[in-house]
């Protein structure tokens, strides 16, 4: 368990596209913490008496929302505690080291002989993207949004097509 978690060997394009999935796996916690966050916010703001659930009035709290929703965030920020706070990060700690070494091994697989400078270039590259597309959009919204996802996808595409020469992976 202790070499998939870990910066060294290489792997092939299909381990890592398999790989990227199990990523998706292991997120599974922080979206169930977001889930639990978003549903305690909000049971607190509706003010929802767990007693007796049949008074909880759907229409009237959606309209409560809807007239004040500068209200209802101002509610959900003052629920955010150290704790979610803590929850949240520990929940994606295992998920994105786990990708972020994904990604060292199949680099190193396709580039022996410079992988830490590409690896590193790489990661500063998909940070500008994912910075410019979330900032400015893609699609319709943003050409050099839709520039940089379209960027991100071609090197995806590559690092799983890509054959990287080596006989035995060990990663």
């Amino acid at each position: 368990m202790k070499k998939f978690f870990q910066f060294s060997e290489s792997i092939n394009g299909s381990t890592y596209f398999l790989r990227c999935l199990f990523s998706v796996v292991l997120s599974i916690p922080f979206v169930i913490i977001i889930m639990i966050f978003l549903a305690v916010s909000t049971s607190e703001y509706a003010e929802i008496d767990f007693q007796n659930p049949e008074s909880f009035d759907q229409q009237a709290f959606q309209e409560k929302i809807e007239s004040n929703p500068k209200e209802y965030l101002e509610a959900l920020k003052d629920t955010f505690t150290p704790f979610w706070v803590i929850s949240i990060i520990i929940s994606l700690i295992p998920a994105i080291w786990f990708g972020i070494a994904t990604y060292y091994k199949r680099v190193a697989a396709l580039f022996q002989e410079s992988k830490d400078k590409i690896f590193a270039s790489l990661i500063a590259f998909e940070i500008l993207a994912d910075y410019i597309v979330f900032e400015y959009g893609w699609g319709s919204e943003s050409i050099i949004g839709s520039f940089f996802a379209f960027a991100i996808l071609l090197i995806f595409i590559y690092m799983v097509f890509q054959n990287s020469g080596i006989e035995e992976h060990e990663g």
